[in-house]
């Protein structure tokens, strides 16, 4: 499979399953970030739609343009293309676990649990964040890139293990000077989107109240990239989920689908997903004047 395919959104497990399963990737990231878990899924019997948010196909530039309005809507239409399947779940990595959780909030009676790993309740950044609303109009790029030591063994490993979440192929050689200067200016994000991605952060955390979907979170307390103190504020926030879980992955850095403990990631979803159908299953059953405790 080219970087191409890799990037480009997919159906996978029996269509005429009866759970379904939305796949929601990251903020400049791509649907490779959530094809194993997708695969794992299918093994299950379960029909996964691993949708592409607009301005996510691969090209950074594509991103200059688009608004969280577009992603949110982009994530509707993947949920109405589940519509028909009796059970349906969500699934989202970093932004899109925020997603996620809006999805959960606006379409409660249309999901029946909701997956977030990796997801952001908030960013630090003290007055560069605040200066987003304004600075996106005069300033086009970030590069996040740019204040790394390269000759950190620890700073190869990680920006080639991102580099690889692409193109599975990718190689860099750190030793050439070259190679590295052009790496520092070539990895960049649009300031405007960065923007995007804080408001429609913001909003999500607002609205965490009113979630009120099964919620299972999952978190690596070794993530760079979200502070672990977000997932424990989703899970305090979010009052109205019932059941809600919240599991710790030890080793992890932030794209938990695809890192060294992404077996237990994907087991951790698979159970979710039966307890909670297993769950609801009881609940029918039951006579009307019976309680669950």
């Amino acid at each position: 499979m080219n970087a191409r395919e890799q990037n480009a959104a997919f159906f996978l497990g029996p269509e005429k399953s009866h759970i379904a399963c939305l796949l929601i990737h990251g903020f400049s990231g791509t649907p490779a970030e959530m094809r194993g878990l997708g695969e794992a899924l299918a093994q299950h019997n379960i029909r996964v739609y691993g949708l592409c948010l607009p301005g996510h196909g691969g090209n950074t530039d594509e991103l200059l343009h688009v608004t969280r309005k577009q992603w949110l809507t982009a994530a509707e239409e993947g949920l109405a293309t589940l519509a028909q399947y009796p059970y349906v779940f969500i699934a989202g990595l970093s932004m899109g676990g925020v997603i996620s959780l809006l999805l959960a909030e606006r379409h409660a009676d249309e999901i029946d649990g909701l997956i977030v790993m990796s997801t952001p309740s908030r960013f630090e950044g003290g007055w560069q964040m605040m200066a987003l609303p304004i600075a996106r109009y005069f300033i086009k790029w970030f590069y996040p890139l740019q204040m790394l030591d390269f000759s950190n063994p620890k700073v190869q490993e990680k920006t080639l293990a991102q580099a690889r979440l692409r193109d599975p192929a990718a190689t860099i050689d750190f030793s050439d000077a070259q190679v590295v200067a052009h790496l520092k200016r070539m990895v960049r994000i649009p300031v405007p989107a960065i923007d995007e991605l804080m408001r429609i952060t913001a909003i999500a955390r607002r609205r965490l109240k009113y979630v009120r979907s099964p919620l299972c979170i999952i978190q690596s307390k070794q993530d760079q990239t979200v502070k672990p103190a977000c997932a424990e504020e989703i899970y305090h926030q979010a009052t109205a989920a019932l059941p809600k879980f919240l599991h710790w992955l030890e080793r992890s850095d932030h794209v938990i689908t695809m890192g060294v403990e992404q077996e237990e990631v994907f087991r951790l979803c698979q159970e979710f997903i039966a307890g909670t159908i297993r769950d609801a299953a009881v609940k029918t059953a039951l006579p009307q004047d019976v309680h669950l405790r």
